[in-house]
């Protein structure tokens, strides 16, 4: 017998299953199976059956997916029926025709098929891809993997077809000879029946139905009976497979649908027809838009009936929420009556199918449009919140969030849902259904490293490994060393490659190279031309203990990537995978639980391809391995007690008081799949064929039913990057134009602002409360509009801050060194103070060699050589950077050679006319320090374009000499004029009595700002300053301030600059900058300077 139960509740089918069990219960030894089709159902069926047997306890339970059930019963039953058939074990283990499995007799049959005719197209291809079949690279696995999903597809959904091909018959589904593309399809599928020895699934099953059907029959029927639970689709030969079993056990359907009659609601349908446009145009309501897959599943239940054996049975256990509102003395919510029109089948053309009520303070039905995916998390947290403080008896285990973007979203989700700070309320949440590979655990890091396995190494990739965590843990550095160890790879010179068989050159700029400079920096000094084998030893930082640590990991990370560069068969790569896991990831720590899985995975494929003659390269082995790791993804994190955030599969049918469906936007949702051109399942729709979208959108039909009082839909209404409107996905859009013409008093639909801080969000918007509960952004508004109350001011940055955060260390320093510092860089020496560095990140890691040297490069190179500049020898620009890979390579090298000695020979002349070198040490008060003298004056020489940080130390310099009486003549300053050197500024000397006057004042000016920013950012104050001096009240001064900050033609904006911009705000215009206070702080700063200096043209 089989007997179908429906109802549009879930829980009412777990009740009647645990009563079925009470009734009828197992014996105390004797296993309940319940096929289900995702685990957390399983778990959710489980607790159910508990709470129903009195009491509260279900042991014994087993919950097997439909697939491997039925295949296990097939077995079993087709054994005893053909006894003779010598038929393989299909009762358990692996089923060789499944894709995952069946791909590797695909490739190792691939060359002997291309000698057929038939195969013209793929010979096509693969004559094209220039490499010998038996090695196995990234394009010929994927076509291999689609040709096996396409075979596994025919044995399941098309298994007539596949018999009348095993037949010798070459013909299409609708029986037709097959066309010449598509010939080789059945030659394959013959020579892989040969070679597996066992039919497909659906060969088997239909062997079992006809025999069945002939009368044959169990001596002892299979116990039963087979109980399915909450399944929304299967295929047809499944179906027509319970129809008969029906014979020989009873079969129990628990079936969530939204009606009795879903399939029929169109009359014309046919009983084996799939549901087409004309179902889809005819059919009333949501059933339509949402519902064909379920509808496809009822007919093929309930159709034709010609395989159907046993007695037929069937059951209704429909609830109208809407009818139990009214007698509970209540209006029904939009949710309750729409659940209600899906129960009844009410007909556009009906009054029942009239407008809808939507009364007031009704929130079961919501519509978020928000603009990208940080808002959409936002608001949905917000809302949460919001409902869990409306109702008391609500929960976080009562309230499920899913997406069709898990991925996507799930980086964003702690810095939303954990930030209890921002909310004052503790949330509690669970992240589902992310494979292993996308969180920074072992499985990533191996899959990381097998997908660089013979491909070239970057510093960037390279960074992106050392981001693992267990990968560090294992060899005992801590987290946050992964940055600096990525910054010592690239001092040290590394760039991209392995060695120099990599490159194709030495090495230089390899991680090999890299390596062996830092090995020799610990026993080698770092020596101009000092250069074993062409490595320049390079010293590294901190404790002996911690250097060691860092090279045994660089080691290991070489050694492992030169042998995933070799292309193995799989009998070797899964051995030698597992030894690098040890060597790699020890026993796994905090994450071992992962190594389980992996080693699992391992044999999985070890069982399938352990034969293979393929000669596999790292990146198929990691397409291989993600793709069985990924099958473990969803088992875990349901049903924990706390807001569960999930994909949209698993838990789709499992009710809760609030369902939120995130992420619906268009082109994530539905999902689309395409299959190849050669997918005969393309050719012709069939009933009950699988399709995405058909799967997405029952989606929707099941979380309505599923939530019991609050549903809420988002989406992303705007791009994040180019902020350009978005539109929902077709769907949702579908139930909006459906709910518009239903609802005169409106869509429940909120457009929610584009920035966090919009005033609008603090506020009510009848009906809507207030969308925002975070109060950090409340704050930040408030004192936004503190701000805004004063006048037009933008918001400015740190240096404006009524009360600046005291430094947590502020140790007495140097007076001298001290008083430079903030001569040449106030902002920034302010900042330290505060612990804050804004440029800390802006050095990029860089992936290429250098084809020439950056300006600031020259200057470097340059700079370190300054105290050899008056030497009559030139420096050995090759020797001094030999082993270092400071030059570009080869020829450029050699250019930029002659270039820094042309530099270096026009700077040793402009020098050598300012008179001998000396450096002389000064002392004033409490300054001490020394002095570049040249002759009778001070000279300062930058080996790049001069600019403010420059002038004043040199004028501190020159004050502090002519304070302490050592009685120079003047001041130079010595820069770069294009190619060559020359002295571009000259200051006079002020008396001593004035020098201590301006000394003192600059002491005073700098002790003053050390707990208070600056006011004037450097180049800004300057270009004012020498403008009014220049042209006094004639605007130049403003106007060059102007150019300064907001930049020009070839002039960068200071006010970008990232140090300038955290203090004093990247928007704020100059009037708000530059007060009348300030600008008289700045001529008090540099007019005495102005006043001395000369500016020497060409």
């Amino acid at each position: 017998m089989l007997t179908l139960y429906r109802s549009n509740r879930a829980e009412l089918l777990a009740q009647l299953l645990a009563t079925q069990l009470q009734l009828e219960p197992p014996g105390p030894f004797e296993p309940v199976q319940v096929i289900v089709n995702t685990w957390p159902t399983s778990r959710w069926l489980g607790e159910q059956i508990a709470l129903g047997n009195g009491a509260g306890i279900a042991a014994n339970l087993r919950f097997p997916f439909p697939s491997a059930r039925l295949r296990q019963l097939v077995g079993e039953l087709l054994r005893e029926a053909e006894p003779n058939a010598d038929a393989p074990d299909a009762a358990g283990g692996r089923d060789p025709w499944r894709a995952q499995n069946l791909v590797w007799p695909v490739l190792e049959l691939l060359p002997e098929l291309l000698e057929q005719a038939e195969a013209d197209p793929l010979r096509h291809w693969l004559q094209r891809r220039r490499q010998p079949p038996q090695q196995l690279d990234l394009p010929l696995w994927q076509l291999a993997r689609a040709i096996a999903d396409a075979l596994d597809d025919y044995g399941l959904y098309r298994p007539a077809l596949v018999e009348a091909w095993l037949q010798g018959h070459d013909i299409d589904a609708t029986g037709h000879p097959l066309g010449a593309p598509w010939r080789w399809q059945p030659l394959l599928l013959r020579r892989l029946a040969t070679r597996l020895e066992e039919l497909p699934f659906g060969l088997r099953a239909r062997r079992l139905m006809a025999a069945l059907q002939g009368g044959w029959r169990p001596a002892q029927p299979p116990p039963g009976p087979l109980r399915l639970f909450g399944l929304s689709s299967l295929a047809p030969v499944q179906v027509e497979l319970l129809q008969a079993l029906s014979a020989v056990l009873p079969v129990e359907l628990y079936l969530l649908t939204p009606c009795r009659d879903l399939w029929q609601r169109q009359g014309a349908a046919g009983r084996s027809d799939p549901l087409g446009a004309d179902w889809l145009l005819q059919v009333p309501g949501l059933e339509a838009r949402f519902g064909r897959l379920g509808a496809e599943f009822q007919q093929l239940l309930e159709g034709s009936g010609e395989h159907q054996l046993g007695q037929w049975r069937e059951g209704d256990l429909f609830l109208d929420a809407a009818q139990v509102a009214r007698r509970q003395g209540r209006n029904p919510s939009l949710l309750e009556q729409l659940q209600q029109r899906l129960a009844g089948g009410q007909g556009d053309g009906g009054d029942a199918d009239g407008p809808l009520a939507w009364h007031a303070g009704d929130r079961s039905l919501e519509f978020h449009a928000c603009p990208g995916r940080l808002r959409q998390l936002q608001v949905v947290r917000d809302r949460i919140l919001q409902l869990l403080a409306a109702d008391p008896s609500l929960e976080p285990r009562d309230i499920l969030v899913m997406t069709p973007q898990v991925e996507a979203f799930a980086p964003l989700v702690g810095a939303v849902f954990g930030d209890s700070d921002a909310t004052g309320v503790a949330l509690p949440w669970r992240l589902t259904d992310r494979s292993q590979q996308s969180e920074a655990g072992i499985s990533q890091g191996l899959l990381a490293l097998l997908q660089l396995g013979g491909q070239r190494l970057t510093a960037s990739a390279l960074e992106q490994l050392l981001g693992c965590g267990p990968l560090l843990s294992a060899h005992g550095i801590e987290p946050e060393d992964a940055g600096a160890l990525t910054a010592l790879l690239q001092r040290a010179g590394f760039r991209w490659g392995l060695d120099g068989a990599d490159r194709g050159d030495d090495g230089t700029h390899g991680l090999s190279w890299a390596i062996d400079r830092l090995v020799l920096g610990l026993v080698l000094p770092e020596l101009p031309g000092l250069a074993p084998a062409g490595t320049a030893p390079l010293a590294m930082e901190g404790s002996l203990e911690q250097q060691g640590r860092w090279l045994a990991l660089l080691r290991q990370l070489l050694r492992s990537l030169r042998w995933l560069g070799r292309r193995r068969t799989p009998a070797a790569w899964v051995p030698g995978l597992r030894r690098l896991l040890t060597e790699l990831f020890g026993d796994g720590g905090a994450a071992a639980w992962e190594l389980q899985s992996i080693h699992a995975a391992l044999a999985d494929w070890a069982a399938v391809a352990d034969t293979s003659p393929l000669q596999l390269a790292a990146p198929v082995v990691a397409e291989v391995l993600g793709e069985r790791l990924s099958e473990a993804s969803g088992r875990f994190g349901h049903r924990s007690g706390a807001l569960t955030i999930s994909a949209l599969e698993p838990m789709r049918a499992i009710p809760h008081k609030v369902v939120v469906l995130m992420g619906l936007d268009a082109g994530q949702f539905p999902r689309q799949r395409p299959r190849p051109g050669f997918h005969l399942l393309e050719q012709g729709r069939q009933l009950g064929d699988p399709n995405t979208g058909d799967q997405d959108r029952y989606v929707l039909l099941e979380s309505l039913l599923s939530a019991r009082q609050h549903l809420l839909v988002s989406w992303s209404c705007r791009d994040e990057r180019t902020g350009e409107p978005l539109e929902a996905c077709t769907p949702v859009r579908q139930w909006l134009d459906w709910l518009a013409a239903r609802l005169p008093e409106g869509l429940p639909l909120r457009q929610h602002a584009a920035h966090p801080l919009e005033r609008s969000n603090f506020l009510p918007q009848p009906p809507w409360p207030a969308s925002s509960c975070d109060q950090r952004l409340l704050q930040a508004r408030q004192q936004l509009e503190r701000q805004l109350g004063q006048g037009d001011q933008p918001v400015r940055g740190l240096a404006f801050s009524a009360a600046a955060p005291a430094p947590a260390v502020d140790p007495e320093p140097e007076p001298w060194p001290e008083l430079l510092a903030w001569l040449e860089a106030p902002q920034r020496q302010w900042l330290e103070r505060l612990q804050l560095r804004p440029q800390e990140w802006d050095s990029p890691v860089l992936d290429l060699d250098p084809l020439e040297l950056q300006e600031r490069q020259r200057a470097a190179l340059l700079r370190d050589q300054l105290p050899e500049a008056v030497d009559s020898t030139p420096p050995d620009w090759g020797l001094l950077s030999r082993g270092r890979g400071l030059l570009p390579p080869q020829a450029a090298g050699e250019l930029e050679c002659r270039g820094l000695e042309q530099r270096w020979s026009s700077l040793q002349q402009c020098l050598q006319q300012l008179g001998p070198a000396e450096l002389r040490p000064v002392a004033w008060g409490t300054l001490n320090g020394e002095l570049n003298w040249h002759g009778q004056q001070l000279v300062l020489v930058h080996t790049a374009r001069p600019r403010t940080a420059q002038r004043l130390r040199l004028w501190g310099e020159l004050l502090l000499a002519c304070a302490a009486g050592q009685g120079p003549s003047g001041a130079v300053l010595v820069g770069r004029d294009g190619a060559r050197f020359r002295v571009l500024e000259q200051l006079q000397a002020p008396s001593p009595t004035d020098a201590e006057a301006l000394l003192e004042q600059l002491l005073a000016w700098g002790q003053g700002h050390r707990r208070q920013c600056w006011p004037l950012p450097p180049q800004t104050g300057w270009a004012f300053a020498s403008g009014e001096w220049a042209k006094p009240g004639q605007g130049r001064g403003w106007s060059l301030a102007e150019a300064a900050w907001e930049g020009g033609h070839q002039q960068g904006a200071e006010r970008s600059d990232a140090v300038q911009a955290l203090c004093f705000g990247a928007d704020l215009p100059l009037a708000a900058l530059l007060t009348a206070e300030r600008q008289q702080l700045a001529l008090a700063l540099h007019t005495p300077l102005l006043e001395r200096r000369t500016e020497l043209k060409r």
